[in-house]
């Protein structure tokens, strides 16, 4: 993102990390980072982490390769909110969730991926990492 070097100071630029397989957020120095992006002062909070995609399990909605913020402070699951989770037979995976009777139901958006479901004696509240927040994809590659 150019931006005037007279509106940098309205702008907290942030790190993107690549991550693979499984990983805590919390723990960014396991992880490579990639990149940086700009984001509006009035936006950021202090939880903000970023991470580039590496999926199409959530396309249309946040495609492959898009950089996705995601909010570390904000974890508990709101049925029909994306976010960002730690399952450990999948690594670091993008759903969004619904919290059910019998467990929390992890929907991808691309439909060539099966609906899942955690049951509550198996849910870890660790596995939320955060909301997600946004993602951006720079369509000009």
């Amino acid at each position: 993102m150019n931006v005037q070097d007279n509106q940098r100071d309205r702008y907290v630029e942030v790190t993107v990390f690549r991550i693979k397989g499984e990983g805590d957020l919390m723990e960014l120095a396991k992880f490579e980072p990639i990149d940086t992006i700009l984001i509006p002062k009035e936006l950021y909070t202090a939880g903000f982490v970023v991470i580039q995609n590496r999926a199409d399990s959530m396309e249309t909605l946040i495609m492959d390769g898009a950089y996705v913020v995601i909010d570390t402070t904000s974890c508990e699951i709101v049925s029909g909110s994306i976010y960002a989770l730690s399952i450990p037979w999948e690594g670091c995976v993008l759903r969004e969730c619904h919290s059910e009777p019998h467990g929390v139901l992890l929907r991808p958006y691309n439909k060539n991926y099966p609906v899942s479901t955690i049951d509550w004696e198996e849910f870890d509240p660790n596995m939320v990492m955060g909301k997600v927040f946004c993602s951006m994809m720079n369509v000009f590659r």
